[in-house]
């Protein structure tokens, strides 16, 4: 009983010095990633309407910081084109429990508002621990609203982005309190949006937006349940039916979960990594002709299966999503990033052909045998009778077998330089994320993220 009281005072009573060496560098790694992604993914054509949507309602306040065009504006309008960047192309971190992105829904909302505040760099990690904190444990604990069909990220993300700007602006627990009662009637986003158009693309930057909303709106005085999680017709109850109310407060300032968010090497579904990488093992040690491929099965856990294994590639969302297509994409292409899903290669007819030859079936003992996260078992048939097989238990950039900090800074070097082209640019922002304890204000960093 009284989990949101409960998360409230650990929102209210954490400090900096709390926080043990991995989760500062872990949230470090974690901003590092989602700049990148948010870098990038605003050259994308929903980001440029995005962008532009701001543009034309412009607050007055020239508060804060739209990543790469420099728009200055009011902190939740920033934060909403900077979620949505962040989302554009599904390269964002995932939780390993609630398998939410909350990276591209945290990090503009706690940045919008702690540009605003010209907070410290020590300042900013810990909103952003909070922040990842709250979303996460709530996430847990609601063990079946994605299957209700709510996109995680957007519907959790919103608690925590709440939870991280009022830890910015200092409130007291009842402020807390009423920061995460407001975000209760804001939090969603639905899952059917993902199977196609762009709407999905709007998600972190409606959720970022709305969480930083919610804090100013309890600023101001407004008032939210106090059992807006665990009431009986909270949050809870309403948008999962079965939970595991005791996540919100188990371990709570002992474990912190910024230690269980994985990064993507790949811009696509994070089910569909392990398949990605087992199929990339078989071609480095088999010189394999697409042509000759019978056909590929693909053993699937359940997660893998529920969420890639029958989406059509109708278009480049539906393709990132598509397991079968991002099996062909890298087969064919050799990669999975911004520049193979295209619209080109969803409409190339080698790739779809190989498309049809990869079928998925569901293993529900493959992640019973050990240790794993989304483990996939990929199995090629050549024409000529011969086989070749690959089981990979984690996938690249997951908890149990995690990108090294030089292959964060790499991801992070290829998604910036598309915009940034001097490269002294990109090295700074890296310098600055990486030694962001010594950041007198937070806008040594936000101002780098401008290409003029």
């Amino acid at each position: 009983m009284n989990e949101t009281r409960k998360l409230a005072q650990f929102i209210t009573e954490i400090t900096y010095d709390d926080f043990p060496d991995e989760v500062i560098d872990k949230t470090k790694e974690l901003v590092l990633d989602q700049l990148g992604c948010q870098l990038s993914g605003s050259t994308l054509p929903s980001s440029k309407k995005a962008y532009a949507y701001i543009k034309d309602n412009k607050g007055q306040r020239g508060e804060s910081t739209v990543v790469n065009y420099g728009l200055k504006t009011i902190a939740p309008d920033a934060a909403f084109a900077n979620g949505t960047f962040g989302h554009a192309f599904m390269a964002e971190d995932t939780d390993t429990v609630c398998h939410a992105h909350l990276g591209s829904v945290l990090l503009p909302a706690v940045l919008a508002i702690g540009e605003r505040e010209m907070i410290s760099g020590k300042e900013f990690i810990k909103g952003m621990v909070v922040a990842y904190d709250v979303a996460s444990r709530i996430g847990a604990a609601a063990t079946m609203a994605e299957n209700r069909g709510f996109h995680p990220g957007a519907t959790f993300g919103t608690f925590g982005a709440s939870a991280g700007v009022g830890t910015i602006l200092g409130f007291n627990e009842n402020q807390v309190i009423n920061a995460l009662g407001i975000a209760g009637s804001h939090s969603c986003g639905l899952l059917e949006n993902s199977k196609g158009g762009t709407v999905s693309h709007l998600h972190s930057g409606i959720a970022a937006s709305n969480g930083l909303r919610c804090a100013l709106l309890a600023q101001q005085g407004f008032s939210g349940a106090a059992t807006i999680l665990e009431g009986e017709n909270g949050f809870l109850h309403a948008f999962s039916g079965e939970s595991s109310t005791e996540e919100i407060t188990s371990r709570l300032a002992n474990e912190f979960r910024v230690l269980l968010i994985g990064l993507k090497p790949y811009c696509c579904c994070g089910t569909s990594i392990a398949g990605i990488d087992a199929v990339s093992k078989i071609t480095r040690e088999h010189d394999i002709n697409t042509k000759e491929i019978k056909e590929i099965i693909v053993n699937a856990s359940p997660e893998t299966y529920k969420l890639t294994a029958t989406i059509e590639p109708t278009d480049v969302t539906s393709a990132q999503l598509s397991g079968r297509f991002s099996i062909a994409l890298r087969l064919i292409k050799g990669g999975n990033g911004f520049n193979e899903y295209t619209e080109s290669n969803i409409r190339d007819s080698e790739i779809l052909d190989l498309t049809e030859r990869i079928k998925y079936t569901l293993d529900e003992d493959l992640a019973k045998t050990r240790e794993c996260e989304n483990p996939t078992k990929v199995t090629i048939r050549l024409i000529d009778g011969t086989v070749h097989e690959e089981t990979v238990y984690a996938g690249k950039g997951s908890i149990l077998n995690p990108m090294t900090h030089e292959e964060v800074c790499q991801k992070f070097r290829e998604f910036a330089s598309m915009i940034l082209p001097e490269k002294n640019n990109v090295e700074a922002i890296i310098k600055t994320v990486e030694e962001l304890d010594s950041v007198n204000n937070i806008r040594e960093l936000s101002q780098l993220l401008v290409t003029s």
